[in-house]
C-alpha cells in the first residue's frame, strides 16, 4: 500500500525519552552523516523537548502515543525506517509493526520477546512481504552475536572445508552494567502471560516456514556443567530461550531463499561463569525465577525492587562493562572451530544501542547493497556482511580459529 503522506524523514527514532532510547538519539547525534534526515519520537511532547535541548539535538520531535492507530498511522507514512526502543513490545509494538507492514517501511527494535514476535509474523507477515518492509526484530544484545556468530561460524566453515556447521554451542562472559526497566519489564509481561511453553518450543519462529524440521530433539541437556573447551564452569544462558529462535530462523529462511543451510543442526547456549559453585547457584536462580514469576506477589515484588521504566544503570558502569561470545562449532566432516566475538561496554546498555542504531543507519544509507528480501527477517539474513562492515568500524571485534 503506498503512503499519501511525503516521506520527511529517513529515520524515526521511537521511545526516544525513554532509558534506552535516550541513548540511541545521542548515538545517531554523533554517528549518523548529516544527511540522514532523522527525528525523535514519543507520547510526551515536554520530554522530547527537553531532550532536544539536553542533547542539543537539531531533529524534529514528533508526539505519538504507541497504542492509538491513528497517531501511528501518521508517524510510520514520514519515514523509510522506523525504530523503536519501547517495551514491552507486546503492549507497545503491535501498531508499529502492523503500520510498518502496511506501508512498506523498514523497522528495526530490540525486542526478546519471541512469542509476540510470532503473532507480528503471522498477522502481518504476507502483507510485510507484499509492501516489500523488512520487518527485523531482535537487533539489540538479543540477538544480534548469536545471530551474527553463528553466521560468521558457518561462513569460516564452508570457506575452509568447504562444509556446513551442525552443532555450535555458545559461550557468553558478561561483566559490568546491569538491566533496566524496560528489559525487566518485558520479561515480567512474557511471565505474566503465561508464555513459557511457547519460550521452549525452539520451532516458534520457524513455523511459517518449508525447512523447518532441522532441529533434532536434545537429550539429556546439561546444565550447569564444566565446559572443557572453554576450562570454565557454565550454566544455561538467561537469554537461550530467546537468541536461538532467531539462529534457528535463520536458517530456516537461509533454505527459503536458497542459500547454504544445514540439513540438520542444533545450537546451545551457556553462561560461562567460570567456578563450580556460581554456576549451580546461577541454574538455581534462573530455575527460580521461572517458577516464581508465574505468580503475581513475586512479580510485583520485582517490579518494586528493580528498576523501573526509564532507569537503568549508571553511566560509568555502562561505559566499563564488557561482553564475550564464543561458540564452539563443529562441522558434518567432524572439523571443530571456535568464533569469538568482543565488545567494549556493557551488552544490555551500549552494545544494544549500537547494533540497534547501526541496524537502522545500514538500511538507510546501505539499502541498495543489502539482499533484496522482505517480510520478517533476521539480522544476518536482512544484511548478510553489510552490518558486520559497520559494526567493525564501531568496535566489534571477530575472528574464528580452528580447535
Amino acid at each position: 500500500m503506498k503512503s499519501y503522506f511525503m516521506t520527511r524523514y529517513d529515520i524515526i527514532l521511537y521511545g526516544a525519552t525513554g532509558f534506552t532510547g535516550q541513548r540511541a538519539a545521542a548515538y545517531l547525534q554523533e554517528h549518523a552523516p548529516m544527511s540522514v534526515r532523522w527525528a525523535i519520537a514519543g507520547r510526551n511532547e515536554k520530554k522530547l523537548l527537553n531532550l532536544k535541548r539536553e542533547l542539543n539535538l537539531n531533529v524534529d520531535a514528533l508526539v505519538a502515543d504507541a497504542t492509538n492507530e491513528e497517531d501511528i498511522d501518521i508517524l510510520v507514512q514520514q519515514t523509510q525506517v522506523l525504530m523503536t526502543t519501547v517495551g514491552p513490545y507486546a503492549l507497545y509494538g503491535s501498531e508499529l509493526v502492523r503500520h510498518c507492514a502496511k506501508y512498506g517501511v523498514h523497522y528495526v527494535d530490540i525486542t526478546g520477546e519471541s512469542p509476540w514476535v510470532r503473532d507480528m509474523l503471522e498477522e502481518h507477515g504476507e502483507i510485510a512481504q507484499a509492501t516489500k518492509a523488512k520487518i527485523i526484530p531482535f537487533c539489540g544484545f538479543d540477538s544480534i552475536p548469536a545471530d551474527l556468530g553463528v553466521w560468521f561460524l558457518q561462513k569460516y566453515m564452508r570457506e575452509t572445508w568447504q562444509s556446513e556447521l551442525v552443532e555450535a554451542k555458545a559461550y557468553y562472559t558478561l561483566a559490568g552494567g546491569g538491566l533496566n526497566g524496560g528489559t525487566l519489564l518485558s520479561a515480567l509481561n512474557m511471565l505474566e502471560k503465561g508464555e513459557e511453553k511457547r519460550l521452549a518450543n525452539p520451532k516458534l519462529l520457524t513455523k511459517d516456514l518449508k525447512h523447518r524440521h532441522f532441529i533434532p530433539k536434545i537429550r539429556n541437556r546439561k546444565k550447569n556443567h564444566y565446559a572443557k573447551e572453554i576450562d570454565k564452569w557454565v550454566y544455561p544462558f538467561f537469554m537461550a530461550e530467546i537468541n536461538t529462535k532467531v539462529v534457528y530462523r535463520s536458517i530456516a529462511l537461509a533454505a527459503e531463499y536458497n542459500l547454504p543451510h544445514p540439513n540438520q543442526f542444533i545450537y546451545q547456549e551457556y553462561h560461562a561463569i567460570g567456578k563450580r559453585i556460581p554456576a549451580l547457584m546461577g541454574t538455581v536462580g534462573m530455575a527460580s525465577f521461572g517458577i516464581l514469576g508465574q505468580f503475581k506477589p513475586f512479580r510485583s515484588l520485582v517490579k518494586k525492587l528493580g528498576p523501573s521504566s526509564g532507569e537503568g544503570p549508571k553511566e560509568t558502569d555502562i561505559e566499563e562493562g564488557f561482553f564475550k561470545l564464543r561458540i564452539v562449532g563443529e562441522d558434518n566432516q567432524g572439523h571443530r572451530a571456535m568464533m569469538t566475538l568482543k565488545y567494549n561496554g556493557d551488552a544490555g546498555n551500549k552494545a544494544t544501542i549500537c547494533f540497534l542504531c547501526e541496524s537502522a543507519l545500514a538500511l538507510s544509507l546501505d539499502i541498495e547493497r543489502l539482499p533484496n528480501y522482505s517480510g520478517f527477517l533476521t539480522p544476518t539474513i536482512a544484511f548478510d556482511s553489510i552490518l558486520l562492515e559497520r559494526l567493525i568500524a564501531a568496535g566489534l571485534e571477530i575472528s574464528c580459529e580452528t580447535i
